[in-house]
């Protein structure tokens, strides 16, 4: 069992930070990204895993408010939603080599969405996940994520296009777009609704009617 402590992250760590993204991702960062993910915590929610003052494990999340967000992104929710929501985008999740399948990853995502869930605009977590990538897809379906959609062609890794899945977990009621089939039902219940409501009118209209001509 691996003793370790949960804390946010903080501009202290940023050296660590870009060393540790270096070695587990091929994606090269900013170095405006580091200092905003340690302090920004009006944007950003991170949590890292630390033992004898070396991270060994992290996770970083961007809050994003819907009215800023990409038409994809918005497409994650039910429109009834969309005002003042939040969805949240999994940025990074990493552990070192050797701590790797002592169930730090779990315990870093688990705390980390028990507190986005205090958050009541927080309507969604998604991330993508490379589609060959079948252990991540099994941990992020164990935590309770489903798969949205798939994304031909979204990573490029050494130059070569990656297909990916787009995950996602809805937190605080948040509901996720009506599908195709939901569509139809309630526009022909609306239809249907429609046609009774003004069949009601015409009929009471004429017994009106009726009613007039008798009394002359």
């Amino acid at each position: 069992m691996v003793d370790y402590e949960i804390r946010p992250l903080h501009p202290g760590d940023i050296d660590e930070l870009k060393f540790l993204h270096a070695q587990w991702f091929p994606v090269e960062y900013p170095n405006s990204w580091y200092h905003d993910i340690t302090t920004d915590t009006d944007r950003y929610l991170t949590l890292a895993a630390v033992k004898h003052e070396t991270i060994i494990g992290l996770v970083v999340t961007e809050l994003r408010q819907s009215k800023s967000c990409s038409p994809d992104e918005i497409a994650l929710l039910d429109r009834a939603q969309l005002k003042d929501s939040i969805l949240t985008y999994i940025m990074t999740l990493g552990v070192r080599q050797q701590y790797r399948r002592q169930g730090i990853a779990s315990v870093l995502m688990k705390e980390i969405l028990s507190r986005l869930k205090s958050y009541p605009d927080v309507k969604g977590v998604y991330l993508h996940v490379l589609a060959s990538n079948k252990c991540a897809i099994k941990f992020y379906e164990a935590l309770g994520f489903g798969c949205y959609e798939f994304i031909p062609h979204y990573y490029t890794i050494m130059g070569h296009f990656q297909n990916a899945y787009c995950y996602i977990l809805y937190l605080n009621d948040g509901q996720p777009p009506p599908s195709p089939i939901r569509v139809i039902v309630n526009g022909l219940r609306s239809v249907v609704s429609y046609i009774y409501t003004m069949w009601v009118y015409m009929y009471v209209a004429t017994k009106s009617k009726i009613r007039d001509y008798h009394h002359t």
